[in-house]
């Protein structure tokens, strides 16, 4: 989930400011970091124990303060970032109305564009030319002009009035601008490409997604890290919206649960859905017949490609009676229809999943739910396993962060925001992983981190000192009701005392909706 960064995120957004600014604020800096002495014992300060507003001294601070300099400097990078939902909002808008499909035929002028998806031309010309590149930050579009030579396809439009070297280019390349911006005429880049409905790899649903729920749903962040917990309905509004977590949600709205959907297949391609997580891990361990048995496995494409990569392999896909209805055609388009079969039930019932398998597989599950019904959902898991089954769960292992790293980029932290600001769940990192495991009757054998946008690895079997699993215990009245405030965490029976409210609830909308 890392890469490593070649460049400052905070100096790459200060190219928004002028170059004149910049270089006259970082000398300022650079002076004043000179004059700073810093004790290494910062005896005169009260030291660095973290006192805070109770006394204590922080030199982040007192370098601000004292530094008009810096202060122009970073005020353009702080307020930018502090605004980024604008450029989200902004692709969001161009998908939504479709103008990548529009492009797809070539370059467009403004005012054609405007006709072809229904919108203000004016209004539209000020939305493309935000989105053909600012600085630092790639476009979706890019405008074009007809080249001096016939024949010849469209050139872009680059400005290099402002080129900070100097550079001779013929006239004939840099012709001044149409006299109207809707006589401008756009083009799409590939990451524009990547935005047509019907592109090979399109991530268009996720951008409609983002840009509609998550949009929404990121208003009730403040909420959440105040209360530990997310009201998605509320953050969504609406009529009897609040109170109403993300898959009720879901399941009241059904244009919005389509919008879901259609998102999770479109990320599934680059989140190790099928090829990198078929192929990562030894499925047969040596064994010339297996079975497989996919929870919470959406429509089967994972199951499929596992089968079918793996000779003598079996599946079962378990999921939820309205999703696993759809896996017929799935199996047939990759031809494992002879090796595979459904079954319908719900993770949170004890005996519901199916017993005996080699191995048991769940993709991106469990980050979905809270500490409590993760372990009610390995105990169900652990109480169909055999005692030399497997459970492999593909999922993301967020970094331990054991320091400040300015060259990486961890999205699992975004990822982890997301989890926490919708659904209440998390993505754990490899310590969590077996915390959760051994909390649930079973330990880790086996873990690898994936790619930068990928799925994990982590093996999981029975511990040899697990406790009774859930199915083996006795469970509750159908009429128990558990609620938050209820909910021992730590108590391995408060877990059990859920399982038949969860259950209730699960089977009308709570189970991951596709996970192919």
């Amino acid at each position: 989930m890392r890469a490593t960064l070649l460049f400052s995120p905070g100096i790459e957004a200060a190219a928004v400011s002028s170059r004149t600014r910049r270089r006259r604020a970082g000398r300022a800096a650079s002076r004043q970091v000179r004059r700073m002495k810093v004790s290494a014992t910062m005896d005169s300060g009260g030291g660095s124990s973290g006192q805070g507003q109770s006394g204590g001294w922080d030199p982040a601070v007192e370098f601000v303060e004292a530094n008009e300099g810096l202060r122009n400097f970073l005020a353009f990078p702080v307020a930018f970032v502090s605004a980024s939902n604008w450029l989200a909002q902004a692709i969001y808008v161009a998908a939504k109305l479709g103008i990548p499909d529009v492009l797809a035929g070539g370059p467009r002028a403004v005012s054609e564009i405007a006709a072809d998806v229904g919108a203000d031309p004016d209004a539209l010309s000020r939305l493309m030319r935000s989105l053909a590149g600012q600085g630092p930050i790639p476009g979706i579009f890019i405008e074009v002009f007809e080249p001096p030579v016939p024949g010849l396809p469209m050139l872009p439009r680059v400005d290099l009035s402002n080129f900070p070297l100097p550079i001779a280019v013929p006239p004939q390349l840099t012709p001044d601008p149409p006299a109207s911006e809707l006589d401008r005429r756009y083009a799409l880049t590939p990451l524009g490409a990547m935005l047509r409905e019907d592109g090979t790899g399109t991530i268009r649903p996720w951008t409609i997604f983002a840009g509609e729920e998550l949009g929404r749903g990121w208003t009730g962040l403040l909420g959440a890290v105040q209360t530990g917990r997310p009201d998605y309905g509320a953050a969504q509004g609406g009529d009897g919206a609040a109170g109403l977590g993300f898959w009720d949600y879901m399941g009241a709205n059904p244009v919005a649960q389509q919008t879901f959907d259609e998102s999770m297949r479109a990320l599934s391609a680059y989140t190790a859905a099928a090829g990198e997580a078929a192929d990562s891990y030894d499925w047969a361990a040596g064994a010339a017949a297996m079975t497989v048995v996919d929870v919470g496995g959406g429509t089967g494409g994972l199951l499929a490609d596992i089968v079918r990569r793996t000779p003598g392999a079996e599946g079962v896909l378990f999921d939820r009676p309205s999703v696993v209805a759809e896996s017929e055609a799935v199996f047939v388009e990759k031809g494992v229809a002879g090796r595979c079969q459904a079954k319908a039930g719900s993770f949170f019932v004890p005996g519901d999943i199916p017993a005996g398998a080699d191995v048991y597989v769940m993709k991106n599950i469990l980050h979905d739910w809270d500490d409590a019904d993760c372990r009610t959902i390995l105990r169900n898991v652990g109480a169909a396993m055999r005692p030399d089954s497997r459970l492999v769960v593909l999922e993301v292992i967020r970094s331990e962060r054991a320091g400040y790293e300015p060259w990486t980029l961890d999205l699992a932290d975004y990822f982890d925001l997301n989890m926490l600001v919708t659904v209440g769940g998390r993505e754990r990192s490899a310590g969590e992983w077996r915390r959760l495991a051994e909390a649930a009757g079973m330990e880790v054998s086996a873990a690898a981190p994936g790619s930068l946008i990928g799925c994990g690895t982590i093996e999981m079997r029975l511990s040899r000192a697990a406790p009774a699993p859930a199915a083996e215990r006795e469970a509750p009245p159908a009429s128990a009701a558990v609620t938050a405030a209820e909910r021992l965490t730590d108590d391995a029976a408060a877990d059990v005392e859920e399982v038949t409210a969860r259950a209730s609830l699960e089977r009308t909308a709570v189970q991951h909706p596709d996970d192919t």
